[in-house]
């Protein structure tokens, strides 16, 4: 279903990379297990009605979107397979465009060639999702992106976490990986 799904954005011509669990674990930073994928698009919330329907059913139900914090969240799930993927749609600001830009191809055993969030994107993304929190199960991958990953560039990070006001949060947690 994942590589569906993947395919059939390509197919329609929207760009998109994996995020979430699914890019922890192709970036081998942790393993759990979902019913689905996270992807970001690239693609106007006023065109995901023309654009997504036609490429996706009737094989699978596509929600509306919803407005979400910097962006839009739709998903589609699959009609008779067990698994959806979250459609992520981030407002144009620097950050989206910057994590486009990063994004790396790799050739996923289960995924075939996909684009995948870089980690420093991952965990500004991860950061954002906390709500704040560092208690919670995003805030546990942010540790682990910190404590493991060799090489994390947190110049970027610090930059992109201070443009979307998480500058303090991520302070917070580096001090705590320390």
């Amino acid at each position: 279903m994942r590589r569906d799904v993947i395919e059939r954005l390509d197919g329609a011509a929207i760009s998109c990379f994996v995020t979430g669990s699914e890019a922890m674990s192709i970036h081998g930073l942790a393993y759990r297990a979902t019913d689905g994928i996270d992807l970001v698009i690239r693609i106007d919330p006023v065109a995901y009605e023309a654009r997504l329907r036609p490429a996706f059913e009737p094989a699978y139900l596509v929600n509306e979107p919803l407005r979400i914090g910097h962006g839009w969240l739709g998903a589609v799930i699959h009609v008779t397979a067990i698994g959806k993927a979250d459609l992520i749609m981030r407002d144009p600001d620097p950050w989206g465009e910057a994590a486009f830009a990063r994004r790396v191809r790799v050739d996923d055993p289960a995924l075939g060639p996909v684009w995948v969030s870089s980690v420093e994107d991952l965990l500004v993304a991860k950061l954002e999702f906390a709500n704040g929190d560092l208690a919670g199960l995003q805030a546990r991958d942010c540790r682990r992106i910190v404590e493991t990953w060799p090489g994390l560039d947190l110049d970027y990070v610090r930059a992109r976490a201070s443009g979307l006001g998480l500058a303090g949060l991520l302070a917070e947690l580096v001090t705590d990986a320390g």
